[in-house]
């Protein structure tokens, strides 16, 4: 698989998995399925992984997804065997990750002996203010 880093916006980030992303706004705000608006996570558990919080990555089929990577989630479901096969972040195994609500597919969890995170489609997520929680 191809997994194409998106350029830092700000040369000497931290690239490590354990690092933030900065400027990414409100570390609060809580971050739903876009389908079903089940919580997943917050902008708060934003990290950068190679040096980027966002990658555009394709798969073996030519399906392009556009992930951003955090650190937890606490509204997804984690599917299937763990796989290295055509993994975009070497030498991490993956998983499907579904929405613990809907089961749309959201990501994938990304775990190695030093690592783990998750790697969620942004555009099947979307941002829940304070009004919409009810």
């Amino acid at each position: 698989m191809d997994c194409l880093q998106r350029p830092d916006p700000q040369p000497g980030a931290i690239p490590d998995a354990a690092s933030r992303s900065e400027g990414d706004g409100d570390d609060g705000e809580l971050l739903a399925c876009a389908f079903c608006l089940r919580p997943i996570t917050t902008a708060a558990a934003r990290i950068q992984v190679d040096g980027s919080h966002e990658h555009q990555c394709v798969n073996p089929h030519g399906l392009s997804f556009h992930i951003g990577c955090f650190g937890w989630v606490t509204g997804c479901r984690v599917v299937g065997a763990p796989s290295a096969e055509w993994s975009w972040f070497p030498p991490c195994r993956w998983q499907i990750e579904l929405c613990g609500g809907c089961r749309e597919h959201l990501g994938w969890l990304f775990r190695s002996a030093d690592r783990e995170f998750h790697g969620l489609i942004l555009d099947r997520l979307v941002a829940v203010g304070e009004a919409d929680r009810s």
